[in-house]
């Protein structure tokens, strides 16, 4: 019970009441107390409100332990305690966890952009300077290795393209729509840029496109985001992708042209 040396309310009890975690006898008394105290039943009541927004909204989905124990502990500070009673604390927590789950079901629901526009912004990212290399080579291999040495681990196919006047440039670990992706970067003509993301994926995962090519047993899926081409293809079991903002057909053959390096695997 809460507030010592004073009239004696009730305070965690109450929201283990209301979860059904009290035992039988605990819960009787419990609920003796609130049906004579006005203001233990105000919080039960206000504590019940909270959890049935939660319920009407949406799916009841438990913010983590971690979260939960940061917005207690926010909410407990001292500056804060001294602010309001016991009771007000403890429904400020409900909440807050509530709009935690809330927010939870939300991003859970919430879509991610379309595969070809995520690559689109990561090479706009990379050509401002915003998304820089972690390491810088021009030798294909070193560049694998530093993949191997750093968590990719699928294997990874980066060649180079100077017979298209693209040098390399490096690589680093990146993430794409949630997963682990190798990307690397090549400079071309005119400081114009290639960038190759490879990543754990299917073709299932793209967006209907009206230009599908085939080449060398291969099946590509042309995208133009903005000024940005980029074509989707599978590489042994791993997508593999090329964005640029160099002509959409120099692109195209650009992406043949790291394709016909891999023997595709048939079945």
């Amino acid at each position: 019970m809460s507030n010592p040396g004073g009239p004696r309310h009730y305070g965690e009890e109450l929201q283990d009441l209301l979860d059904g975690r009290l035992d039988e006898s605990r819960r009787s008394e419990v609920e003796a107390h609130v049906a004579d105290c006005a203001r233990c039943r105000r919080e039960l009541d206000a504590l019940a409100w909270v959890k049935s927004e939660v319920s009407k909204q949406a799916a009841v989905v438990e913010p983590t332990a971690e979260l939960s124990s940061r917005i207690r502990a926010a909410l407990d500070t001292p500056q804060r305690a001294s602010r309001w009673s016991g009771m007000t604390r403890r429904v400020w927590i409900a909440s807050a966890l509530a709009a935690a789950a809330l927010l939870a079901v939300f991003l859970r629901g919430r879509k991610s952009p379309p595969l070809p526009s995520l690559v689109a912004s990561d090479f706009v990212a990379y050509q401002s300077g915003t998304l820089k290399l972690d390491y810088e080579s021009a030798d294909p291999k070193a560049v694998e290795t530093n993949f191997a040495r750093h968590g990719v681990r699928f294997s990874t196919h980066v060649y180079d393209l100077g017979m298209m006047n693209y040098r390399l440039a490096g690589g680093r670990v990146h993430r794409l729509d949630g997963r682990t992706s190798a990307l690397f970067a090549y400079r071309g003509p005119g400081d114009s840029s290639l960038v190759c993301q490879m990543y754990e994926g299917s073709a299932t995962e793209l967006p209907p496109t009206d230009d599908v090519r085939e080449h060398n047993r291969f099946t590509f899926y042309v995208y133009r985001s903005g000024k940005v081409t980029t074509v989707f293809w599978q590489e042994d079991g791993v997508m593999c992708v090329l964005s640029s903002d160099a002509p959409l057909e120099d692109v195209v053959q650009l992406a043949f042209a790291k394709a016909m390096r891999v023997q595709p695997t048939t079945d």
